[in-house]
């Protein structure tokens, strides 16, 4: 009976250290379906749907808090397609590597909408866009979202392949799109407070967000990726105003090839009430062919959103002229949400 009780609490003993020591679990994530009307073109089956799924993990280090998430963006259950992205919390900022969160393409439109952006709702074609073509890669990054109590935040992303491979541990993509070089990009805060005899002003409650990115060239005679962005948000109680400027140039495949785009966007959102929001969003996009013809882009977009609770009823009509960068080509959508956050 005696060695029984000791077994007893040499294994209470064990399960008490492991619990103490053990991370902790979550799942979040949003299932949306919608219906879609194409105005100008045939729309075929209007239904849709997404189920994205965010798992979290974390537990506690000597250096900070270890955090992994995959998100499986429509990919349930499965790692094809899914982000992956591994952090560690420490006391001068977070350190992560991943597949997921470029400091690019996370400010690639932040002016305020109820909805989706003006590009966002499938009227319009914008293949190409400041920070696209990275995520999907593994990176390396750091972010600090208060650098000495400035309020200034900073993000930052490297990755030492372009290559689109998501590798498994103790691995290497080999020569997978062996052509590829490398690429960086980042994106900083900064809250107009901070700004000295600015910050005492009616401006104060403004912040401006910059970004840049660079993707090597494949050959020293090709035009290689890069972009940069600037943005000013500024709230007014209910009434949020935003306008972000754009200039970039997609990697080259050819040594002629040499085009740019400048992009301007404004939006305009306003909270009713804590439930239901309305917004306007304009996109201007400007294309510069290397052959000297430019075409404007430019979608219009009116969204209205409702929330009760977990669900949110959101309906985005948008308009776009010369689609496609294609003068006269006209392309109108509207699109009807029904999305549930757990």
């Amino acid at each position: 009976m005696k060695q029984l009780k000791i077994v007893v609490a040499l294994v209470t003993g064990l399960f008490a250290f492991t619990s103490v020591n053990a991370g902790e679990l979550t799942v979040t994530g949003s299932m949306q379906a919608t219906y879609q009307s194409e105005i100008d073109r045939q729309t075929g089956n209007p239904l849709g749907m997404n189920t994205d799924l965010t798992f979290t993990g974390s537990t506690d280090t000597d250096f900070g808090t270890a955090t992994w998430t995959m998100g499986t963006d429509g990919t349930f259950l499965g790692d094809s397609g899914a982000d992956h992205k591994y952090t560690l919390a420490t006391d001068i900022g977070t350190f992560k590597i991943g597949n997921s969160g470029d400091s690019a393409n996370a400010i690639d439109d932040i002016t305020p909408s109820a909805f989706e952006e003006a590009n966002g709702s499938g009227s319009g074609t914008y293949t190409v866009d400041f920070g696209s073509g990275l995520e999907g890669s593994m990176s390396l990054g750091y972010n600090n979202a208060d650098i000495g109590g400035t309020g200034i935040s900073v993000d930052y992303t490297y990755y030492p392949k372009v290559d689109g491979k998501t590798n498994n541990e103790k691995a290497a993509s080999g020569d997978n799109n062996a052509g590829v070089k490398s690429a960086n990009t980042i994106n900083v805060g900064i809250p107009v407070a901070s700004v000295p005899f600015i910050g005492s002003t009616p401006l104060s409650v403004a912040k401006v967000t910059l970004g840049y990115e660079n993707q090597d060239a494949t050959d020293s005679d090709y035009q290689a990726k890069e972009g940069a962005t600037v943005a000013v948000v500024f709230p007014v109680g209910p009434l949020k105003v935003g306008y972000q400027k754009k200039a970039y140039a997609a990697i080259a495949t050819d040594a002629h090839q040499k085009d740019f785009y400048k992009d301007d966007i404004i939006g305009i959102a306003y909270a009713v009430n804590d439930d239901f929001a309305i917004s306007y969003n304009r996109y201007e996009s400007s294309q510069h062919n290397n052959d000297g013809t430019n075409t404007e882009q430019e979608t219009k977009s009116l969204n209205v959103a409702y929330t009760v609770g977990g669900l949110t009823l959101a309906l985005a009509d948008a308009k776009t002229s010369n689609a496609g960068y294609t003068a006269g080509t006209d392309d109108e959508t509207r699109t009807l949400s029904i999305k549930t956050a757990f």
